[in-house]
């Protein structure tokens, strides 16, 4: 089978459709686990809080790999070094596989000192004991991933991502029911086995993808260039070199995460909480709120990928204004998604979180609150990866460290005093932090000045008007049915409609740049169409 390569556009759409379906999935189990009634919130604290501890030893040990080897392995393509190519794919092989089994057993022999003595949360120990294995399969798969991505193969990629995501929805769902009389932490366990189970089936599918291919690749290293040979130390360093400054921002974000396991069920059991109460609290937090907020970013990522490449060719061709342009465009574009996402899971924050988590209805506070973070989360994300492009590697990362510490104090000090609605609060100031702070630095690099108007002014006007069209048809709708799910879709459609009918008639986006956008041409028809009524 022959390792295909993909058009740049056709690679963003693989990235963009396998984000979606990813996210779909890992909402779908979300919210049924949420519902089990045992489960429920308490279940979503040990969960989250296990799994956030596994996402930063995953950020230390294995985040900056495929970004790193499909560098060095396109480096080598690139002058047609098919053997080098491979040699430093199975040399990164050999070293992080080693290094997944060292991070994987200290995370196993650790669990109980970190959930007792860090988290105050002795029951997640059960959670961080099952996930330990994954961070070997991780470790392993995240090679094979670079190789491919790195042979422009963004398929093998993609398909593995999803096949681990349905895989661990599937399982989750049938262990937590398997083990529904256990108590809550031992649930969490169940559903957290399922990931590991699942690292190790994309895994496999990667080595099998591998397999079926060493054909062509075998005979790519034989017509390979004669060229000479990097040493595997040589290998090693490069490999070292490129790896610190790509999963920084990886690792702070991680720590970020972790910033809230330490402080919050210690503020919260300081407030006056029991452990119970704190965790089914923090729980509403990490099963919630953070996985609504979160659904925006798969959109913005296929986007700001699909830009950053093209703003790195332009500043090596030394086309300054065409960087800025895309910059601005991409600005625009996030904007665009961030602002109605952000105003409408907070306007309609507990009609949501009622349709969604009947049996657990908590925590439509903190989602209003909590629910402009995507504004931040989203325009960050576009900002880090155009910094990236610029080759500022560090900034995003110093920017989120900034937040990160600001956001450590905070809780140190609000959330025994106020409790749990300090904590949406701080996220949102230290996801603000880090916004403007790499902005702030974007375009000082770039010499020029942030299109207030366009990136932020229009995207806000269609959203106050949105705004006003949500409210006005949920409260029409629950005079008409008393159904809150048939009255909360009704007006999100409204909502949708409105954003899009203003966001054209305020052209916030010229022909040109609608012409960039995946089928560009049917969206130009459509907005002609939508001016003309």
């Amino acid at each position: 089978m022959a390792i295909k390569k993909q058009t740049f556009m056709k690679g963003v759409l693989v990235i963009m459709i396998s984000q979606i379906l990813i996210k779909i999935f890992g909402f779908i189990y979300r919210i049924v686990l949420t519902n089990i009634e045992n489960f429920s919130d308490i279940g979503n604290s040990y969960y989250g809080a296990g799994y956030k501890v596994y996402s930063f030893i995953l950020a230390v040990a294995t985040m900056g790999i495929p970004n790193t080897i499909s560098k060095l392995v396109s480096e080598k393509l690139a002058v047609g070094d098919s053997r080098g190519a491979h040699k430093v794919f199975k040399t990164a092989l050999t070293v992080f596989t080693a290094i997944g089994l060292f991070f994987s057993l200290a995370l196993l022999f650790s669990s109980e000192y970190i959930s007792t003595n860090i988290l105050s949360n002795p029951g997640v120990k059960y959670t961080l004991m099952v996930l330990s294995p994954a961070v070997l399969f991780v470790s392993i798969a995240s090679v094979f991933r670079g190789y491919f991505v790195g042979m422009e193969n963004m398929v093998a990629h993609s398909v593995a991502q999803i096949i681990e995501q349905i895989v661990n929805s599937i399982l989750s769902i049938v262990f937590v029911l398997m083990l529904v009389t256990k108590s809550p932490e031992i649930m969490a366990a169940g559903s957290t086995a399922a990931t590991a189970i699942s690292t190790l089936v994309a895994l496999l599918y990667l080595v099998m993808y591998y397999r079926r291919s060493r054909k062509e690749i075998k005979e790519n290293v034989r017509n390979s260039a004669d060229l000479p040979q990097e040493g595997r130390r040589q290998i090693v360093r490069k490999i070292i070199h490129y790896v610190i400054p790509i999963s920084f921002g990886s690792i702070v974000v991680a720590l970020a995460g972790m910033i809230d396991l330490v402080t919050v069920m210690d503020g919260l059991q300081k407030f006056g909480y029991t452990v119970e109460q704190a965790n089914e609290k923090f729980g509403i937090i990490l099963g919630k709120v953070d996985i609504l907020t979160s659904v925006p970013l798969a959109l913005n990522v296929a986007f700001s990928t699909s830009l950053v490449p093209i703003v790195t060719s332009a500043i090596t061709k030394g086309k300054k204004n065409e960087a800025i342009s895309k910059i601005n465009y991409s600005m625009k574009i996030s904007s665009i998604i961030a602002f109605p996402c952000a105003v409408g899971l907070s306007v309609l924050a507990g009609p949501i979180i009622q349709m969604l988590f009947p049996n657990a209805s908590e925590g439509a506070y903190l989602l209003r609150i909590e629910a402009f973070v995507v504004i931040f989360s989203v325009l960050a994300q576009t900002a880090y990866g155009s910094l990236h492009g610029l080759g500022k590697l560090y900034i995003p990362g110093l920017s989120l460290l900034i937040g990160a510490v600001t956001k450590y104090f905070l809780n140190i000090i609000f959330v025994p005093i106020f409790g749990e609605v300090v904590v949406p609060i701080t996220t949102l100031i230290y996801q603000a932090i880090a916004v403007i702070v790499s902005t702030f630095c974007l375009y000082t690099t770039l010499n020029t000045k942030f299109d207030n108007k366009n990136i932020l002014g229009k995207p806000l006007i269609a959203s106050f008007i949105m705004t006003i069209i949500t409210i006005l048809s949920y409260n029409l709708m629950c005079y008409i049915t008393s159904s809150n799910s048939v009255s909360t879709l009704i007006s999100i459609c409204a909502a949708v409609i409105t954003y899009i009918i203003a966001i054209i008639n305020l052209n916030v986006l010229s022909r040109d740049e609608i012409m960039e956008l995946p089928y560009g041409n049917k969206i130009c028809h459509f907005v002609k169409k939508i001016k003309k009524v």
